[in-house]
């Protein structure tokens, strides 16, 4: 018996004593199945929108169109989805029509790969109608039905076939793959957003060559993204997804142009940006060009940067020692570290950019001599430069 959360099993029972069928599914009962902790719960019920909301007190019609309804179960909210096939897809990710159903199986023939097609709740127990737990149990990611069918419904699964490869390490079954590659076209038509979701994850994932046939066939020649990655280098990298991203845009070549492309948010575009500057640099053999990069940089991603340099083989020993040196001394790089105010400078009868050029003046004097980092060898330095 799976453990199902209270929330979620008083959902389910509260549906099912009225009646109705209910059961977890997809991605939750696969990582059941693996041993994993779900992270989201999703409910599937032969209950229709309105029965749903009839029978709890509080729900969002979220996705009613679409047969969901969120339940709110002590503030906590728990998507239920009315059991559903789906008509065309001419904009090869969302179905134009959903119609609703009573036969469970239905559902499951609509999701996209076996081991994302189980359904389970205590009553009847798992639910598999193709072969998703032999799948799991071999490793394997096999689209329900005919694979083409599943990709030309919607692109974006090509993208997370590739996805789930990585973060499982499951080989892709042959005509699965095959199909992928042959729709590849598809992904162009999706949303950058989207896109960047799955790829964000595959290449943090615990096998991220298992994007490499993608890349190799030209899928992601869109985006800029043409050559491999040195998926070792990647692999040393992805306990940070962050840096794990970087590197990936980083080692296939594609430019910091692709950030903008996907959409990604300012702070990653600025990471990314920062560590391109440094690896732009020479290697740091003294404070001096250490305290320049945190400059830039800040110690945390001067510190991924390390640790991009180590996955490739660098020697960064001597790095990590001085940076330790300069972090518990507090040794001052940037001009927010000065003991010594740009009013203070006015007084001295600067103006403009005056002030600024002797700031970045007095921010270079410090690197090189933390100690005078005081008001007045500041103020002296600062008079004599003048």
């Amino acid at each position: 018996m799976l453990k199902i959360p209270e929330k979620i099993q008083y959902v389910i029972e509260t549906l099912e004593s009225k009646g109705f069928e209910a059961y977890i599914v997809g991605g939750c009962v696969r990582d059941f199945l693996l041993g994993k902790v779900p992270h989201d719960f999703d409910v599937t019920t032969n209950a229709l929108p309105c029965d749903i909301q009839r029978v709890f007190e509080k729900t969002v019609p979220t996705g009613i169109r679409h047969g969901t309804v969120t339940v709110i179960v002590e503030k906590e909210p728990v998507e239920v989805t009315t059991f559903r096939t789906e008509g065309q897809y001419t904009d090869c990710r969302r179905p134009d029509k959903v119609e609703f159903v009573t036969d469970l199986k239905s559902d499951l023939e609509r999701r996209d790969f076996t081991v994302n097609a189980m359904a389970y709740n205590n009553t009847v127990g798992l639910v598999d109608c193709f072969g998703g737990r032999d799948d799991l149990e071999k490793g394997i990611l096999r689209a329900v039905g005919a694979p083409e069918k599943r990709f030309n419904e919607d692109a974006l699964r090509i993208l997370r076939l590739f996805r789930f490869s990585s973060q499982l390490d499951f080989s892709i079954e042959e005509n699965t793959l095959n199909a992928a590659l042959k729709l590849q076209k598809g992904l162009e038509k999706i949303s950058r957003e989207r896109i960047f979701t799955e790829l964000f994850k595959a290449v943090a994932g615990e096998n991220p060559d298992a994007l490499a046939p993608l890349i190799k066939s030209g899928g992601l020649e869109f985006l800029n993204i043409k050559n491999l990655p040195n998926f070792s280098i990647l692999k040393k990298c992805r306990e940070n997804n962050s840096l794990a991203f970087f590197s990936f845009v980083f080692l296939s070549g594609a430019g910091n142009d692709v950030l903008d492309e996907l959409k990604c948010s300012n702070a990653l575009k600025n990471y990314c940006k920062a560590l391109s500057e440094l690896l732009t640099m020479p290697k740091p053999q003294n404070k001096t060009e250490i305290k320049e990069m945190l400059n830039i940089s800040g110690v945390p991603v001067f510190e991924d940067f390390l640790t991009f340099l180590s996955a490739r083989g660098d020697d960064t020993e001597k790095i990590y020692k001085l940076l330790t040196e300069i972090t518990e001394n507090q040794e001052p790089y940037r001009i927010s570290d000065l003991k010594i105010s740009g009013k203070e400078l006015i007084k001295l009868g600067l103006k403009g950019n005056e002030v600024g050029n002797a700031l970045e003046n007095l921010r270079k004097f410090v690197i090189e001599n933390p100690e005078k980092n005081n008001k007045a060898d500041l103020m002296r330095n600062a008079e004599l430069t003048m």
